[in-house]
């Protein structure tokens, strides 16, 4: 078989599922939560939770986070869709 570019044909190997999986990973990486800040960090009632609540509180805060992310996206999208049509009216109206 004719060699592709320079490097020539790459190997006809069959792959496993976890040859697959490494090399997904090793271009991927490991999957990296965003950094979550400490919520009322210094409060004065946080003296008071327990270890089991402070923990609670973590895993509730970090949904928070990702709720208000998408929920940011969502707008964004919409505000471009919205912003295309205006551009579309105003093009139609002969303004643009």
């Amino acid at each position: 078989m004719a060699g592709i570019g320079h490097n020539g044909a790459p190997d006809d190997e069959a792959l496993t599922l976890d040859d697959l999986a490494m090399r997904l990973f090793e271009v991927i990486g490991p999957r990296a939560d965003l950094e979550i800040e400490p919520f009322e960090c210094g409060a004065p009632w946080t003296a008071h939770a327990t270890e089991e609540e402070l923990k609670r509180l973590g895993t509730l805060q970090a949904r928070i986070i990702r709720r208000e992310q998408a929920l940011k996206e969502l707008k964004a999208e919409r505000k471009r869709i919205m912003n295309r049509n205006i551009r579309r009216m105003r093009r139609a109206d002969g303004k643009e």
